[in-house]
């Protein structure tokens, strides 16, 4: 059969068409006729094909002849690396939003930044890099304790190095995350005055260091915390010499020790209030009991009889109750319900031990800052200078003398468990952590650490104690304030010198406690009149003026 044009039909083009083809699935595609392939397609593909041959075997040849050498000498001393990219580390709030640690770039450099003073012993400050291209770590303070929240995550580069340490090509291995922001409790403004008030009384009162602490009594929040002498934690953030640096570790000062935190100082009267409440407990005193005191106690000596071991107060009181002996800090009160004399019973040095223990003293508050020091409670199986345990070491240990040695932390706590009839709180600085917008992504809990076997009648009789203290005994310079403020003092003294640490504690307002206080000032002269109840009384005069106590509530976390 031939077309018109005299072509030959091939076999393979006749085919049925969908009309004379009943039976066949059309949508299966039966009975459609096909159009072949030409020709001319196969010899296209066979052009392209040896082209593309052409090419890349030219382009071998170029890589093999021309480039070969370079590219071996490439593949032997080139090699990959992982880098870490710093990512932005996360910031630290006050409780109002108010920055104590942030990022700046300076000079093209990422800084961190801090306030100059007062918040050394808060925010801390960062190790340099151990190598380039890690993330400075936290070397104190909330730096440390929290630097894995606030480092997050780096971003890693692969790099393609010469031997040169030339970068050839670099990519993206794994994405990182920056550092999260955490919320504090600490209030800049009032943490600001009191390291004014401690560091002005240092140096014009003669004392070689102090510290503070004001807690939230119902949240154990810290709301200020100060240790002096400090430095400025800028100063650590700059390339500084090894002298500048060996100048700040070897300062007499001992700038770098947290005192309110790791300083263990001998407490003096303030620990009365919880002997008085042990004895009360143990039924040794009755509120109404009075002890007379007329300067001195008397013991005899088994060693010289002519001369007996005298025991004194700081003065005479005459007689005294407990509210009374609180007020006006009698020891010989103390010495004979601690120790008994005569026919006054006392406590003993065992049962003084476990009420001490009981308000926290001794023990590890549990705050979250690195490097806290327990105090220490003596007791009678331990040598005393090589000598065994005698009745004038449990009338020391009962004014807070002796081996007796405690920190500012557990000594605002134990504040704060009176004021609150008890309950014996963690300490802590930060309360959440939260994002860009400063809005909670999680919000940290601190339920009590203990509440005390001790009934509100006690507690009752032991704050009216200190609230006279406050009008007519040893704290009357926190008197004249708008707020009524119950306290106890305390002066230690330094064995072996002419000088004392000045204590003042408490807790604000005397109806309603909301807030407890703890200030040590160390090492001062013996015939010194202004001390820690001086910086209290500044500090608290700030919180009356400023309108601090309404405020306290209204901050940037929700309720």
């Amino acid at each position: 059969m031939r077309r018109k044009n005299n072509k030959e039909i091939e076999v393979d083009e006749i085919f049925p068409d969908q009309k004379n083809a009943p039976g066949f699935h059309q949508e299966s595609m039966e009975g459609m006729l096909e159009n072949p392939i030409q020709n001319k397609i196969f010899w296209f593909l066979g052009v392209f094909l040896i082209l593309a041959l052409t090419v890349f075997g030219l382009r071998v040849g170029y890589l093999q002849l021309a480039k070969g050498g370079e590219l071996k000498e490439r593949s032997e001393k080139n090699y990959l690396r992982v880098v870490n990219l710093e990512t932005q580390r996360g910031i630290i709030y006050d409780k109002d939003g108010n920055l104590l640690a942030y990022n700046d770039m300076v000079e093209a450099e990422n800084l961190r930044k801090y306030p100059p003073v007062g918040f050394l012993h808060v925010s801390g400050f960062l190790t340099a890099p151990e190598k380039e291209g890690d993330a400075p770590r936290g070397a104190s303070g909330l730096e440390a304790t929290y630097d894995d929240i606030l480092r997050g995550a780096p971003d890693k580069n692969i790099e393609e190095v010469d031997a040169k340490g030339n970068v050839i090509e670099q990519g993206i291995l794994e994405k990182g995350q920056e550092g999260k922001n955490i919320l504090t409790g600490i209030s800049m403004g009032l943490n600001i005055k009191l390291a004014e008030a401690i560091n002005d009384t240092k140096e014009e009162r003669g004392f070689t260091g102090g510290a503070g602490v004001f807690m939230d009594i119902k949240s154990g929040e810290i709301l200020a915390l100060v240790s002096a002498p400090e430095f400025d934690p800028n100063l650590l953030s700059k390339k500084n010499t090894s002298e500048e640096i060996n100048k700040l570790i070897h300062n007499e000062g001992k700038p770098f020790l947290n005192r309110a935190i790791a300083g263990l100082y001998a407490p003096g009267s303030i620990v009365k209030p919880a002997l008085a409440a042990g004895a009360l407990l143990e039924n040794i005193i009755t509120p109404d009991k009075k002890i007379l005191s007329t300067g001195s106690i008397s013991l005899p000596n088994p060693y010289d009889l002519a001369h007996p071991n005298v025991f004194l107060d700081w003065k005479a009181h005459g007689w005294v109750d407990i509210r009374q002996a609180l007020a006006v800090s009698s020891d010989v009160y103390f010495y004979e319900v601690g120790g008994g004399y005569q026919d006054q019973k006392g406590l003993g040095p065992w049962n003084i031990k476990k009420y001490f223990s009981m308000f926290g003293l001794g023990d590890k508050s549990g705050i979250d800052l690195p490097g806290e020091q327990s105090g220490h409670l003596p007791d009678p199986s331990e040598k005393q200078g090589g000598r065994n345990w005698t009745i004038g070491d449990t009338y020391h240990m009962a004014i807070g003398q002796g081996d007796v040695t405690v920190t500012p932390i557990e000594i605002v706590s134990y504040a704060a468990a009176i004021a609150s009839d008890g309950v014996l709180r963690y300490p802590h600085l930060v309360r959440a952590v939260v994002d860009r917008d400063k809005k909670p992504l999680q919000i940290f809990s601190y339920p009590p650490k203990r509440v005390l076997p001790i009934s509100p009648d006690i507690f009752k009789i032991i704050k009216e104690g200190m609230r006279d203290s406050v009008k007519f005994g040893t704290a009357q310079g926190l008197f004249n304030l708008p707020i009524e403020i119950a306290a106890k003092t305390g002066t230690a003294e330094v064995g072996g010198t002419n000088t004392v640490h000045s204590w003042s504690i408490g807790f604000f307002p005397y109806e309603n406690p909301r807030v407890a206080f703890a200030v040590l000032m160390e090492s001062g002269p013996r015939q010194n009149t202004v001390g820690a109840t001086y910086v209290a009384t500044q500090v608290i005069r700030w919180i009356a003026d400023t309108g601090f106590l309404s405020k306290l509530d209204n901050d940037i976390l929700p309720k």
